[in-house]
């Protein structure tokens, strides 16, 4: 069975603006780019293939094909652990370990992209030497503006990528020019400020989107409460007059449905002798004694509560049938009884609640079965009070 009473309407509505943290721009900036990595899939592999074409006419192509089978295993090792990063991003899981796995993968795409660069002997194509090289910086450039959002992965594949280079440069018996060093140096730094800039760039999409996203939410939150505020009492949650006219133009079916009208007994001198806050707090505990009080009642139907007005409450109570509902006022009138044990510490206040019980007939209307409920509520309070009366 529904319950709409089950909800705690006190608050209900308000929301609190969260402002913008980093980790969500942050992720969302990862995010993007590993949608961007997962889309450059086929310039990737027509990267792979240029090489393949360059090394394939080199007079020394067994030697290369090794080093472009470690380029194509890193390339693999790198997809892999860019595809388990996402996962882990889009999960909102811990990231650290794979942030971990991925600068590795990065340093190892920068030492077998330099590794490419090999110096070839003097009989080697120069269009082959040439195709492979511009390759290997454009795929750097492309590596390393993709992952601007991963600055430690890009850093890590940059400096690798310069080391080994360098290595090359100084170690290689047919290439020993120190001058190249600098030629590496200052392409490895301007991909870097271009790679940053784009990065910059990246995250300031990300967080727009986060801020949007973030003023869709209050907007949400803010319909929510207007919309919460335009059908519930504010001070105890339940429904007011506005939901029970809404309600009483949608009645139907089958079930059976009975009114309780529920009074607290002297609440005009609670008011008068511990002050209004003190009522509000009688009142607040009575709604809650009915909302938990219908979260129990058995039935077929849903059951709504609201608060007329004052000390006023009134139940709609459907697919009960007499003798249940009879004995589930009854109960009802015990435990609003039993509230004044909450306010121990304010000695001479009296706690209690006259019950008028009526059956809502199919065909009638909610003023006819409230009037004869409000009379049954009055000669509850006529004939002393904390009792369940009937209607006749």
């Amino acid at each position: 069975m529904r319950n709409d009473l089950d909800t705690d309407g006190r608050g209900a509505g308000a929301f609190t603006r969260i402002p913008i943290d980093s980790y969500e721009v942050d992720r969302e900036a990862v995010i993007a780019m590993l949608d961007r990595e997962r889309r450059s899939l086929p310039s990737s592999l027509i990267g792979l293939s240029m090489l393949a074409l360059g090394v394939a006419v080199l007079p020394n192509p067994a030697a290369m094909a090794l080093l472009l089978a470690l380029r194509l295993a890193s390339f693999l090792f790198t997809r892999n652990a860019t595809a388990r990063l996402d996962v882990r991003v889009r999960a909102r899981q811990p990231i650290k370990t794979m942030q971990r796995i991925v600068f590795g993968a990065m340093a190892l795409t920068g030492v077998t992209l330099a590794l490419m660069l090999w110096p070839q002997p003097a009989g080697a194509s120069i269009a082959a030497v040439a195709l492979i090289r511009v390759v290997v910086v454009v795929t750097i450039t492309l590596i390393a503006v993709t992952l601007a959002a991963l600055p430690a992965a890009r850093d890590g594949m940059l400096v690798s990528f310069w080391a080994t280079a360098s290595a090359l440069i100084l170690f290689h018996p047919a290439n020993s020019d120190p001058a190249m060093i600098g030629v590496v140096t200052l392409a490895v730094v301007g991909i870097r400020l271009y790679s940053s800039s784009a990065g910059q760039h990246l995250r300031s999409s990300a967080r727009m989107l986060v801020e949007n996203r973030r003023l869709s939410e209050d907007l949400a939150a803010a319909l929510s409460s207007a919309e919460f505020l335009s059908w519930r009492d504010p001070l105890t949650g339940l429904f007011n007059r506005r939901k029970l006219f809404e309600e009483t133009h949608t009645e139907g079916g089958a079930h059976s449905r009975h009114l309780l009208t529920i009074d607290l007994d002297r609440f005009k001198a609670i008011n008068d002798t511990f002050g209004h806050a003190v009522g509000d707090e009688v009142l607040i505990a009575a709604a809650d004694t009915i909302r938990n009080w219908a979260a129990t009642l058995n039935g077929t139907g849903e059951h709504l509560a609201f608060r007329l007005g004052g000390e006023e409450f009134l139940v709609i109570a459907r697919g009960v049938t007499d003798t249940a509902i009879a004995e589930g006022a009854d109960d009802l009138r015990m435990m609003i009884a039993k509230l004044e044990d909450r306010f121990s510490e304010r000695p001479g206040i009296r706690i209690s609640a006259s019950i008028g019980l009526s059956p809502w007939l199919f065909g009638e209307s909610i003023d006819d079965a409230l009037m004869r409920a409000d009379l049954a509520c009055y000669e509850a309070k006529r004939t002393g009070r904390n009792r369940v009366r009937r209607a006749a």
